[in-house]
C-alpha cells in the first residue's frame, strides 16, 4: 500500500520537521508539499526532506490563500503521478496519531466499500508548570477542544487515491467519484495550533490577510482567522488570546484536561530522516 501526505505550509520553521518526521515513521512513503511564501526558514527545512527523499516540494507565491484548491491539486497528484491508495491531507500542526503501529496499517485495514475516513482531532494546551519549546509545554490534551464560537473544533478526513478528488478549503471533507461512503478507523489527531503568542499572532497575520485579500470565497469560510485578523488590526488580539488560555487547573479538576505526553515522548525517539532539522525542535 502506497500511501502519500499533502502538506500546505507558510511559516511553520518551529513545527514543521517534527510533522514530517513522525507522519514518515508512521508509514507516510512521501509527502507533497507546497510552500506559500515562508520567510521564516520553513523553506530550507523542506528543501532538505525534498533532497533526502521524502518530499516533493512546489511553490505557489498567491498570498489569496485558495487552500481548497491547492491541496485538491496536490492530492490529485498523489493519486495519478505517485499511486497513492491512501492520502492524507494535512496542516503543519496536526499530527496523526494511528490505532494501531502506523497509519498504514490502520488504512490498509478499512473496509473496500469505504473511500473516506473521518479522524477527530483534539488540541494540545500548555501545562504553565512546564518550560521549554512548544514540545515540552504542550503535554495536556483538551478532550472538548472548542472553538472560539463555543463549537467543537471539526474533524478531518484522509480518501483513498483518486485523480479527480475534490479537497474542501480547511481540508475537513472530500468528494470524487471513487470514494464512496466515509467510515472511521480509530485514528485521531493531536492538533497544536497554538504554540505561544509570538507564532498565534504571526499566523493570523498571514491567514488573515490572505483571506481579506480573497473575494472568492465566502466570508464565512475562514470566520476564525477573519475574525481575529480584525483584533490584530485594532490591536486587541493578544488580550482576546489571553481571555482563552484554558483555566488548566479547573480542566484537570474536572477532567476536560488530561495529561498526554505521546507527541513529546515520540519526538524524542525517532530515528530521524533529516536529524538537524528535528533537533531544532527538540532542542528547545
Amino acid at each position: 500500500m502506497r500511501l502519500i501526505m499533502t502538506l500546505l505550509v507558510r511559516d511553520e520553521a518551529d513545527v514543521v520537521a517534527a510533522m514530517i518526521e513522525h507522519h514518515l515513521a508512521a508509514g507516510v512513503d512521501l509527502v507533497v508539499a507546497t510552500d506559500n511564501g515562508s520567510v521564516d526558514g520553513t523553506v530550507e527545512v523542506l528543501e532538505a526532506y525534498r533532497d533526502a527523499g521524502a518530499l516533493e516540494l512546489h511553490h505557489e507565491p498567491s498570498q489569496d490563500y485558495e487552500q481548497g484548491r491547492w491541496v485538491t491539486a496536490m492530492a490529485r497528484r498523489a493519486a495519478a503521478v505517485h499511486g497513492a491508495d491512501w492520502v492524507v491531507n494535512a496542516d503543519a500542526d496536526e499530527f496523526f496519531w494511528p490505532a494501531s503501529t502506523s497509519l498504514r496499517d490502520d488504512l490498509g485495514a478499512v473496509d473496500p466499500a469505504f473511500g473516506v475516513v473521518e479522524m477527530r482531532r483534539d488540541n494540545l494546551v500548555a501545562d504553565p508548570s512546564a518550560g521549554g519549546g512548544w514540545m515540552r509545554r504542550l503535554v495536556l490534551r483538551d478532550t472538548a477542544s472548542l472553538s472560539p464560537r463555543g463549537t467543537r473544533i471539526g474533524p478531518k478526513t484522509c480518501h483513498r487515491g483518486d485523480p479527480d478528488v475534490t479537497v474542501d478549503q480547511g481540508n475537513h471533507g472530500v468528494s470524487g467519484p471513487r470514494l464512496g461512503p466515509m467510515t472511521t478507523a480509530g485514528i485521531d489527531i493531536l492538533h497544536v495550533p497554538d504554540r505561544g503568542y509570538d507564532q498565534y499572532e504571526r499566523k493570523i497575520a498571514n491567514g488573515g490577510a490572505a483571506y481579506a485579500a480573497n473575494t472568492r470565497l465566502d466570508p464565512g469560510v475562514g470566520w476564525h482567522w477573519r475574525e481575529d485578523y480584525e483584533r490584530l488590526r485594532d490591536g486587541t488580539l493578544q488580550q482576546t488570546y489571553l481571555s482563552r488560555q484554558p483555566d488548566v487547573a479547573a480542566g484537570l479538576a474536572s477532567g476536560v484536561l488530561v495529561g498526554d505526553t505521546r507527541l513529546c515522548d515520540r519526538l524524542h525517539t525517532l530515528d530521524p530522516v533529516v536529524p538537524w532539522a528535528l533537533r531544532v525542535v527538540t532542542a528547545a
